[in-house]
């Protein structure tokens, strides 16, 4: 039986390789003259593995979702006033309503109840 691919493969073959630091500058060169802003081109850099020492793409990626977080935004008195008052308002009219209801079927039944008596 043949040996496996793994067996025949020294730890030295398997090391990535430097790209040459002159060809490295170069494409970090271009990567910047491309690049929309400092993000896009570190982005662009460490997929490309040209970046420069010491430059870390998740350290750069923390700091962007920092600044460009969502704001909530906050709520003055006056809206949360105008939420209460509507909730408020509502829940009354609606307590009203079933109240209203209430009291037309228990009139209906009464009515109902003498008919039957007298009949």
């Amino acid at each position: 039986m043949p040996p496996k691919v793994t067996d025949t493969r020294t730890a030295q073959n398997e090391a990535l390789h430097k790209v040459e630091e002159k060809t490295a500058a170069g494409a970090r060169r271009i990567v910047a003259t491309l690049s929309e802003d400092f993000y896009d081109a570190v982005t662009l850099m460490c997929m490309l593995g040209v970046e420069p020492e010491g430059l870390s793409f998740k350290k750069v990626h923390e700091e962007y979702e920092k600044e460009n977080a969502p704001k909530t935004a906050k709520r003055t008195r006056k809206s949360t006033k105008k939420t209460a008052k509507k909730a408020t308002k509502k829940s009354t009219k609606k307590a009203a309503k079933k109240t209203a209801k209430k009291a037309t079927k228990k009139a209906a039944k009464k009515t109902t109840k003498k008919a039957a008596k007298k009949a």
